[in-house]
């Protein structure tokens, strides 16, 4: 499935993708929508557009900007978020606010080559992934929520090298939060 990320000039970090319905039921998705839309997601909310521009893929970003603010607001999710909140919202008891500052658990027994390869941010990444999916925040959400969560974290020049190179890895992020959200029994 085709992606892109863009940060609009409000600084919300946004998430772009196309959604098809699989739905074969007639009111399986609200009017307008039948052919598909395009979702915006950001921590501080989602949004739907149909139609889309088939070139959405390689428009500049500040179209994907006037793209999104004309797409209707989607219906908030109904399950709770005290533990993920967005950027800038208060924390004190969040994920947000432990991952900032995590501490590695002790590690199951595990050759040297294993625990060498765990990182703080792998562990970060697991830990929010399980989070999220006891949650109930959808798995594309709950990614939007990480990725903000580690730029703002690792992404400054002040973090060790090895640390913001893992942070930045999304292929490596994406693997390490499938696996951990959808096959690792929470903590």
């Amino acid at each position: 499935m085709a992606s892109r990320t863009f940060e609009d000039s409000a600084g919300i970090l946004w998430e772009v993708f196309e959604v098809h319905r699989t739905s074969e039921v007639l009111r399986g998705v609200s009017a307008g929508l039948e052919k598909g839309w395009l979702a915006f997601v950001s921590a501080n909310g989602k949004r739907r557009l149909a139609p889309f521009p088939t070139e959405w893929e390689s428009v500049p970003e500040t179209e994907l900007e006037r793209l999104c603010a004309v797409a209707r607001v989607a219906n908030p999710a109904h399950y709770p978020l005290q533990v993920l909140r967005g950027p800038g919202e208060n924390t004190s008891s969040s994920f947000a606010d432990k991952a900032g500052r995590a501490q590695k658990p002790e590690p199951e027994p595990a050759t040297k080559m294993e625990q060498a390869e765990e990182s703080l941010v792998r562990e970060v990444v697991r830990v929010f992934a399980q989070e999220a999916r006891t949650n109930k925040l959808p798995a594309i959400e709950a990614m939007v929520r990480l990725k903000a969560l580690l730029l703002e974290r690792y992404g400054g020049d002040d973090v060790e090298p090895a640390t913001r190179a893992d942070a930045t890895d999304m292929r490596s992020v994406r693997r390490w939060f499938v696996e951990a959200f959808y096959f690792e029994r929470p903590v």
